[in-house]
């Protein structure tokens, strides 16, 4: 067994990088593996992750997985590495086939199909302390001293990511139900927001960028200015084009003039493998084109997509449907939504994007939605006083009007990775404190709740743990806020499950639990309790 876990730590190499954040002069190191996935080939796919020299609390590291916007099959993002300095553990990946050299993962890149929402999903297996990486080692092998609080995770979805996000969860849910909370960063939640259709990013011509055929204050579009020109050319990147163009004729005279017209924006798919090059419009577009007769039209070009090719191919991509589905299975499931008026999505400035999220968490139960970070952590993190920034209260429904006073105004400050760095602290933080109050005071405590003497609530009392050390059994004791179930979970130093949850039926007030130790060998543990109104972990000896 020795000899075999020699072996383990030679393959798995931890990078003796020291990196100092400029904001808390901490240090952390890098650290990487490769994970067997369906998506990959015996490669695998390339893992990184932080390890931080100070975890944020006095039990351990919460984990933060990030998963990259863009298209690309990259998903490695040096600035969200500083969040080790704030004591988490960062994961990040690169879709089957993306990176180079070392860092390539295996497998064929579908273009963030489903190839790489399954890579994706095995990641975040990894990251739960679900599953081993190829070495047969869990994350907390990698980790040292520094403890993976694998009941504290979340995920960030920045912009494109954030559909990723949506499609794995969606595709994956039984799996990945243990995730505790995901942020968004301007992300294109909503088939129309993929292809800017409300209107593109700002640029130096506002006219040009924004769809004056959207009313912001309803988000209805004027599906009567909706026009396709068959021979006028679409600019796919660069010089590169292909004719075919659907716009909004702003001035009625059934000619697209450009610098006048809204054009329409296509996603051009050439990336998928054994797929045609196909134009694809969003849904909507498409829908209306064909009610209104203008599309198809006579002999279509053959890279224009058809409604039915055009719904299959945004079925993964767009992924807002998928939040009807996942929300049933993950109820408490925790949502935060950034958003600065700069937005890189669209130049819309009801951020339809942010609206489309809130009625699809709403209506499915979601029981806590906010936009944009608490302005204490935003406030923490720049360490500045910042009057201008929004202090929304979570649950705020967000329509057409109320959401130009929600967002983040984009130059208070210069890194816009401080709104991922204060959401991902605030959401850490509030799975540690079980505080899910609309608005906070302040930044949150960062000790454990087994190690804290104050403020312990008047209807759950301190856990008490006895014998310990002892040799064959223990005794819990739990004054639980209601009657339901409990959940002993016994983990060793390294963040491994060690005896199969101990599950047992308790009352409101007093219970004694008793937990048998009998096949742990002798060495330190961590017991994970679970019961109405507390969640603590405890540590104890066997003898």
């Amino acid at each position: 067994m020795i000899k075999k876990f020699t072996i383990h730590i030679k393959l798995l190499t931890v990078v003796l990088l020291t990196v100092l954040s400029s904001e808390t002069k901490a240090a952390f190191t890098y650290g990487y593996t490769r994970i067997n996935s369906e998506a990959s080939d015996a490669t695998g796919i390339y893992v990184r992750f932080s390890i931080p020299s100070n975890p944020r609390y006095t039990c351990g590291a919460p984990i933060v997985i990030y998963m990259n916007g863009g298209w690309g099959a990259s998903g490695m993002l040096g600035s969200m590495f500083t969040m080790a300095n704030y004591g988490f553990i960062v994961v990040e990946f690169n879709y089957p086939g993306g990176g180079s050299g070392a860092q390539k993962s295996g497998g064929v890149f579908d273009n963030r199909g489903p190839n790489c929402m399954k890579a994706a999903k095995d990641v975040i297996r990894f990251a739960l302390g679900q599953t081993t990486d190829k070495y047969d080692k869990f994350l907390g092998h990698s980790t040292g001293s520094v403890v993976p609080l694998y009941d504290n995770l979340g995920i960030i979805g920045g912009s494109n990511g954030g559909c990723n996000l949506l499609a794995v969860l969606g595709l994956y849910t039984s799996q990945l139900s243990q995730v505790k909370w995901v942020s968004f960063f301007e992300s294109p939640i909503g088939n129309e927001m993929l292809t800017a259709d409300p209107g593109k990013p700002y640029g130096s011509v506002v006219s040009i960028n924004r769809n004056y055929a959207y009313n912001d204050s309803t988000g209805i579009y004027n599906w009567a200015l909706l026009r396709y020109a068959r021979d006028t050319s679409v600019f796919i990147s660069g010089n590169t084009s292909i004719k075919g163009l659907f716009y909004f004729d702003m001035n009625g005279n059934n000619l697209f003039n450009r610098g006048v017209d809204y054009d329409l924006v296509g996603k051009y798919d050439a990336a998928t493998p054994g797929a045609t090059k196909k134009l694809y419009y969003s849904v909507p577009v498409i829908e209306k084109g064909i009610e209104y007769g203008i599309y198809p039209p006579p002999s279509p070009m053959v890279y224009h997509a058809n409604l039915l090719e055009t719904k299959n191919y945004w079925y993964i991509i767009s992924s807002e449907h998928f939040i009807d589905s996942f929300m049933n299975e993950i109820p408490d499931l925790k949502v935060l939504f950034m958003v600065r008026d700069i937005d890189h999505i669209t130049s819309a400035p009801d951020h339809p994007e942010v609206i489309i999220a809130w009625n699809k968490f709403s209506n499915n139960g979601c029981s806590w939605f906010r936009v944009n970070s608490d302005k204490s952590y935003i406030e923490y993190i720049t360490g500045t006083s910042l009057p201008l920034a929004p202090d929304n209260n979570a649950n705020i429904a967000v329509d057409h009007m109320n959401i130009r006073n929600m967002i983040m105004p984009g130059n208070i400050f210069t890194n816009r990775y401080f709104n991922h760095y204060a959401s991902t602290l605030e959401m850490a933080d509030r799975v540690m404190n079980s505080d899910w109050s609309y608005n906070l005071p302040g930044v949150l405590n960062k000790i454990c709740p087994e190690a804290r003497t104050e403020n312990v609530s008047s209807t759950v009392t301190e856990n008490v743990l006895y014998p310990n050390p002892a040799a064959s059994e223990t005794y819990i004791q739990v004054n639980a806020s209601d009657f339901g179930q409990s959940t002993l979970t016994v983990y060793n130093s390294l963040g491994q499950q060690m005896i199969p949850t101990q599950i047992d039926e308790i009352t409101k007030g007093f219970n004694l639990l008793i937990l048998d130790i009998n096949n742990l060998s002798a060495g330190n543990y961590f017991v994970r309790i679970d019961a109405p109104g507390m969640n603590r972990t405890l540590q104890f000896t066997r003898e």
